[in-house]
C-alpha cells in the first residue's frame, strides 16, 4: 500500500503498536486523546499521522479528516486488500443472545465441512489459530487483521459477533456484510449510550451497511426489530420468532434439561446461492436450555440453510453442541445441578427465571454477582429483577457479593453499586446475605445444597470464576471425603487387631 510516494507497513491507532513506516491515527476516545501521542508514534516511526485537529509537524506528514475512525477503517480495509469482499461475513447484533447464536452458527458450519472463522466475546478462531479475545468486537485494525488471516487461511464463512460499542466507533466500518442478524434489544450499556435510542441507532448500523440484495434476519418478537429495518428497502427480510407471523417459526416445545422444537420454515426462502427452499417443518432437540435459546437456535439454522446447509445436518450438528461458556451451562449435575450465566442486564435475568421455572426442583440458591464499574441504573433494575422472582421460584438463600477475591479493577464494585442492590433488595421481605469473597458464598452454599436442588451462578464480569471456584471446592470436598473414607478403613484394620 501506498500513500504520497511511501510504502506503508502497518497501520494503527496505539502509538505503543507503531512501527517503522507506519501510518498512526490519532483518535479521540473516552478517556485518551490520541493527539498526545502523536511524539511517541512519530518517534517509533510513522511517516504518516491522520488526526481530526489542526497540527503542523516538519517531522511527518500529517493530513486532517473529518472522521478519524472511518478514516482508520477504510485505511485497513485498503491496507489488506479489502478481505469481506473475498468472504461470506455473517455479523450477528442485539443486547443479549449475540455468543449463543454466532457460536452455535461457527459449530454447525464446521460439523457440515465449511471452512469457518469466528470473532467474539469467548474467542477468535481462524482454522488450528486461535487468539484470546479481550472485546466482543475487536478495534478496527485488529478485526481487518483478522479478515485477513482467515482470507490467507482459505476460511470460507467468517462470524461475528458486532457490539454496540463496535457500531457506534465504526470498527466494522467498510465490512460488507452478507448476513446481519438481529437478536434484540433490551436497555443496556446505557453508561456508554446515554440514551435508548442512541443504543438502538449504533445497532441500526449494521443493518444500514447492508448491500442490496444481502439479507437481514430479524426477531419479529422484538419490539425494536423493525426499526433496524428504516431506510434500507433493497435488503431482503426473514423474521423469526414464536409469532405466527414469522418467516421462521417453532412448534410443539418441549423443554426442562433438554430442550425441542419443531424448526418451522412458514414461508419458502432462497439461499445465497440461489437454491429455493420451501415450506417445511423438522424436529430439533438442543441441550441448550430457555426460551430464549429457541431464538438463538432459530436465527442460526436459518442462517446455515441460507448457506445451503441440509436440515439434517443442521439438527445433527444442535443435538451435539454443548452450551456456551456461562450462557445457562450446565457445570455439574450429581445430586443437585450447579447452573452458570452471564446475567448483565434485566432480559437476561428474566430469561434465566424464566427457563428455571420450567425445571423441577427442590430449593433453588442464588449467589449473585454485582455489576461492577457499569453505573447505579443497570444495577438497580438487575436487583428489581432478583426481588420480583424471589418468591416466584420458591428462593430457598440469595448471597449477594462483589467477588473481592477475584474481579480485576476494571470490574471492581463501587460502594454505590452495591448500596442500590442493598436498598432495592431491603424493600422487600425476603432475606438475602451479602457476602464480599465469591470464594466463601459459593462456600457457604455448597455446606446447604441437597439432593435435587439448584444453585445458579449469576452475573457478568464479577462472576466469571465462579464456576472454577465452584469445580475447586468440589474436588476439595471430595478429597476430604476420600481421605475421612480411607482413615475409617485404617482405623477399622487396626481395631480389629
Amino acid at each position: 500500500m501506498m500513500i504520497d510516494g511511501i510504502k506503508i507497513k502497518g497501520i494503527t491507532s496505539d502509538s505503543r503498536q507503531v512501527r517503522k513506516d507506519y501510518v498512526f491515527v490519532a483518535l479521540t476516545g473516552q478517556n485518551k486523546d490520541g493527539n498526545e501521542f502523536i511524539n511517541e508514534a512519530v518517534e517509533s516511526g510513522a511517516v504518516i499521522v491522520y488526526t481530526e485537529k489542526d497540527i503542523y509537524r516538519k517531522d511527518c506528514i500529517v493530513k486532517k479528516v473529518n472522521n478519524g475512525r472511518i478514516k482508520l477503517a477504510e485505511l485497513c480495509n485498503e491496507f489488506y486488500g479489502y478481505p469481506s469482499e473475498k468472504l461470506l461475513v455473517i455479523g450477528v447484533t442485539g443486547t443479549n443472545g449475540k455468543t449463543t447464536t454466532t457460536n452455535l452458527i461457527y459449530h454447525i458450519l464446521k460439523e457440515a465441512g465449511i471452512a469457518v472463522g469466528i470473532i467474539g466475546t469467548l474467542h477468535i478462531k481462524i482454522g488450528k489459530e486461535q487468539y484470546p479475545s479481550k472485546l466482543t468486537t475487536p478495534i478496527t485494525e485488529d478485526i481487518y487483521y483478522y479478515l485477513n488471516r482467515m482470507v490467507e487461511e482459505n476460511i470460507r464463512v467468517a462470524v461475528l459477533e458486532v457490539s454496540s460499542h463496535g457500531l457506534k466507533n465504526d470498527r466494522v466500518y467498510g465490512i460488507k456484510f452478507d448476513i446481519a442478524i438481529h437478536t434484540n434489544i433490551n436497555q443496556d450499556h446505557l453508561n456508554f449510550h446515554k440514551t435508548i435510542t442512541d443504543y438502538i441507532k449504533s445497532k441500526k448500523k449494521l443493518f444500514d451497511s447492508l448491500a442490496a440484495g444481502k439479507i437481514a434476519l430479524i426477531n419479529h418478537d422484538d419490539n425494536y426489530g423493525l426499526k433496524m429495518l428504516e431506510g434500507n428497502n433493497e435488503i431482503l427480510i426473514i423474521s423469526y420468532g414464536l409469532s405466527s407471523k414469522s418467516t421462521v417459526t417453532a412448534s410443539s416445545i418441549d423443554m426442562d434439561f433438554l430442550t425441542s422444537f419443531n424448526y418451522c420454515l412458514q414461508r419458502g426462502i432462497t439461499t445465497l446461492s440461489g437454491v429455493e427452499i420451501e415450506v417445511f417443518e423438522y424436529p430439533i432437540t438442543s441441550n441448550l436450555l430457555g426460551n430464549h435459546n429457541i431464538y438463538n437456535a432459530l436465527s442460526a439454522i436459518s442462517t446455515c440453510l441460507l448457506l445451503d446447509v441440509p436440515i439434517e445436518k443442521i439438527a445433527k450438528a444442535i443435538k451435539s453442541y454443548p452450551p456456551v461458556t456461562r450462557r445457562m451451562e450446565i457445570v455439574y449435575k450429581d445430586k443437585y445441578t450447579v447452573i452458570d450465566d452471564y446475567c448483565h442486564n434485566p432480559a437476561s435475568y428474566e430469561a434465566v427465571f424464566h427457563t428455571i421455572q420450567t425445571l423441577q426442583y427442590n430449593n433453588l440458591y442464588i449467589v449473585n454477582g454485582v455489576r461492577g464499574n457499569r453505573g447505579l441504573d443497570i444495577n438497580r433494575r438487575n436487583a428489581e429483577v432478583l426481588k420480583q422472582w424471589y418468591e416466584i421460584l420458591n428462593v430457598k438463600k440469595l448471597i449477594i457479593t462483589d467477588s473481592v477475591d477475584c474481579v480485576d479493577n476494571l470490574n471492581r464494585v463501587s460502594n454505590e453499586e452495591r448500596q442500590v442492590y442493598f436498598e432495592v433488595l431491603k424493600d422487600s421481605l425476603f432475606l438475602f446475605k451479602y457476602e464480599a469473597s465469591l470464594r466463601n458464598a459459593i462456600k457457604e452454599i455448597l455446606k446447604e445444597l441437597k439432593p435435587n436442588d439448584i444453585l445458579l451462578l449469576l452475573g457478568a464480569q464479577s462472576m466469571d470464576k465462579g464456576k472454577g471456584i465452584f469445580l475447586d471446592l468440589i474436588n476439595e470436598k471430595e478429597s476430604i471425603n476420600i481421605i475421612q473414607q480411607q482413615s475409617k478403613i485404617y482405623d477399622n484394620i487396626f481395631d480389629n487387631h
